[in-house]
């Protein structure tokens, strides 16, 4: 399967928004975190995409387009607030949003694309708030997971299956329907 990297400099208002999710919603994509750097007013990511060659080409545009990603060229995308309103994540329920950090200790951990698998397997959207990682030495990855109660509790119990330290800010996750 054809793959490329791709340096992904963000501010807002793309630092707050799950743009690294969304390219495997919009163009079916294996995305994986070589490394990234992330706070509250800027994100640095080494990307690895994986796909077709015509996914991977339109990802990177769909990048080039909101101004992330200098790679690619110039694409008949539509305004990105066009690009914004199209959204995948408008499609997922969202009623609960849990946070948490993963920290991944080796680098096997580190070069799995975790991220990407419980975004396919269960129906949340998963957006990194903060991240110190590195796949060969590993580190934490701050993020939120919104979606339906179930999809939320599934994916985090996936995650403890896969050896990362998974600490949820939350330690409950409920909808307090039994209150």
């Amino acid at each position: 399967m054809p793959a490329v990297n791709v340096f992904l400099n963000a501010t807002f208002p793309y630092v707050g928004e799950p743009v690294i999710w969304r390219l495997g919603k919009l163009f079916n994509v294996v995305t994986n975190i070589l490394r990234a750097q992330v706070t509250e007013e800027y994100g640095q990511v080494t990307l690895v995409i994986e796909g077709s060659t015509s996914e991977i080409e339109q990802a990177v545009d769909y990048l080039h387009t909101l101004g992330i990603c200098k790679e690619g060229k110039e694409t008949a995308y539509p305004l990105k607030a066009e690009l914004t309103a199209a959204s995948p994540e408008n499609s997922i329920p969202g009623d609960i949003k849990v946070h948490l950090t993963l920290n991944a200790c080796n680098p096997v951990q580190a070069s799995t694309p975790i991220l990407h698998r419980i975004s396919k397997d269960y129906q949340i959207v998963i957006d990194i708030t903060r991240a110190a990682f590195d796949s060969e030495t590993g580190g934490d990855i701050e993020m939120d997971i919104t979606g339906k109660l179930t999809e939320v509790q599934r994916s985090i119990a996936y995650l403890h299956t896969t050896g990362l330290h998974v600490n949820p800010v939350q330690r409950s996750v409920t909808d307090f329907s039994n209150l």
